[in-house]
């Protein structure tokens, strides 16, 4: 580690890889369980495309009122109360009798996990030297693709060992576990004194809020936001586990093996996309790049319907592997607008996120209830005609994006 980071940091580093984790697991969980859930509890795929929906619907709500709080308390104070939410939330879930309970429980995890990535880059940004940042970054994302790799495989174990709801009893204790660990774990700056917005009075955090607002460039960042992550949400926490079983006829345990796959591809190119922050001279370069590699990634199956399972696979790890371009992204996003509005400006740029996945599982869901029509299992070509609009969602993406100015890795 560089002499010219704190002593400490690494430390603050792991809480947030923990509580991170943890929270791509909860997001992604419903893709590994949706074929049984709709199963025993008669969930009709649009419904079950809310309950994937739900998750990032109040996310999004929240994410503004959330980065308020981040710059206004900090994030680890910020952090640890919501983290509590989310034992009422597994609770919730595990006691479900319908997609309505499946969705308030989701909603719940929503509001505990709010604060938890866009915390650890303001938090971050804090303790590493610039140039760092990016990379560090990505270290939290791969922790969030460990989590993901939790949702799969792993998950699927507890499942048919305890059932769904015993495996979210376990994980309310996790979420008490997150609380407790960036409690005692974090601070928020290295030298502990309280953030310079902690002391705004509510006038002055309203401002700083409008001030993110009238930003010139906010809606170039947005468009890219709002389709990068929700097009890999879409497929890693809703649609691949479905598609998997429709089209290949893959069980459980089948699926789940493929789904721990695309998600542990996505672990170690975190750490390469990472550095390529460091590498090259422009992140707004690197990011359209990859958001061009993860379109090429979905053209062949959005062209064909059955590729064999190999192929099939092959490329929905491609696709996900270059989703992590996520780290760099949000970097981008941060250096975009003064330390003073950090919370305020990531949580704002989050909630597109959120409001672009609410819009891709909702879209996609209705796509898919159209085209499989009255069968029990949807055909190839509901499954083409999704990629094709995860494809025409980056595309319109990355064309708003690229008249946001660049922001220097370095200098």
């Amino acid at each position: 580690m560089s002499r010219s980071v704190p002593a400490g940091a690494l430390r603050v580093l792991l809480c947030f890889c923990f509580a991170f984790a943890f929270s791509m697991l909860f997001r992604a969980a419903n893709g590994l369980m949706a074929p049984e859930l709709m199963r025993e509890l008669d969930i009709a795929p649009a419904r079950m495309g809310f309950v994937g929906g739900v998750y990032v619907l109040a996310f999004g709500l929240a994410m503004i009122p959330g980065g308020i709080a981040l710059d206004r308390f900090g994030p680890r104070a910020t952090i640890s109360v919501l983290s509590l939410i989310g034992i009422a939330g597994c609770i919730t879930f595990a006691l479900a009798g319908g997609w309505i309970g499946l969705s308030i429980g989701r909603a719940l995890l929503a509001l505990a996990c709010v604060g938890t990535l866009m915390g650890s880059i303001a938090t971050m940004a804090r303790w590493v030297p610039p140039q760092h940042v990016a990379f560090y970054v990505a270290m939290v994302s791969a922790a969030g693709g460990v989590g993901n790799m939790l949702a799969t495989a792993p998950l699927a174990w507890l499942i048919e060992g305890v059932g769904w709801r015993g495996a979210y009893w376990a994980l309310a204790a996790a979420c008490f576990a997150i609380a407790a660990a960036v409690w005692l774990g974090v601070r928020d700056r290295p030298d502990g004194k309280p953030l310079e917005s902690a002391h705004e009075a509510l006038g002055d955090v309203l401002d700083g809020l409008r001030q993110v607002f009238r930003h010139r460039h906010l809606w170039g960042l947005v468009a890219i936001q709002f389709a990068v992550y929700p097009a890999q949400a879409a497929i890693v926490s809703l649609w691949g586990g479905p598609y998997l079983n429709d089209v290949y006829g893959l069980g459980l345990g089948e699926r789940s093996w493929v789904l721990l796959a695309m998600t542990a591809v996505a672990v170690p190119f975190s750490f390469v996309i990472g550095s390529l922050d460091q590498r090259f001279n422009s992140r707004k370069g690197v990011v359209i790049v990859l958001v061009g590699l993860m379109a090429l990634a979905l053209l062949p199956l959005a062209l064909h319907g059955r590729w064999p399972l190999w192929l099939a696979s092959l490329l929905l790890c491609a696709f996900s592997a270059t989703g992590s371009v996520v780290a760099i992204l949000h970097t981008h996003v941060r250096f975009s607008f003064p330390e003073r509005l950090a919370g305020r400006a990531l949580a704002t740029l989050n909630a597109a996120v959120m409001a672009g996945a609410y819009t891709m599982q909702q879209v996609t869901g209705i796509i898919v209830q159209l085209l499989r029509g009255t069968e029990a299992a949807a055909p190839p070509v509901a499954y083409q005609a999704v990629f094709g609009w995860l494809i025409l969602s980056l595309a319109v993406g990355v064309w708003f994006y690229r008249k946001v100015p660049d922001v220097r890795p370095r200098g």
